[in-house]
């Protein structure tokens, strides 16, 4: 094996001729959009779109966030409701077993009056 492949490589070598390479690509006479993919919307031309852009996408959080306590509350509130909802059934029960059991006691003190 010819010994010019043989050769290893250091990390800062490799992250040097990246950055040189970068460097070289930005220094020669490129278009805006190869500019743009190099370097990043930074420039007079994307700086108030970008600050449009940053003011809707607050926006769009400000609304993520309140639709989610809205979630939030929804699902409590349903929580609430299935609690109550089991409490009424409760409540209907007891008052049925409260009357049939006033019913018998009723026939019971009816028969005792007749016997006296």
């Amino acid at each position: 094996m010819p010994p010019k492949f043989k050769r290893h490589l250091n990390d800062d070598e490799v992250t040097g001729s990246v950055k040189s390479e970068r460097r070289n690509l930005l220094e020669e006479d490129s278009d805006e959009e190869e500019d743009f993919f190099l370097r990043g919307p930074t420039g007079p031309r994307f700086g108030p779109r970008n600050d449009k852009i940053r003011h809707v996408q607050n926006q769009v959080d400000e609304v993520i966030d309140v639709m989610q306590e809205n979630i939030t509350k929804v699902i409590e509130r349903g929580e609430r409701l299935d609690d109550l909802q089991d409490k009424s059934e409760s409540l209907s029960d007891n008052a049925t077993a409260f009357s049939n059991r006033a019913k018998q006691l009723r026939r019971q003190m009816w028969w005792r009056g007749c016997k006296v």
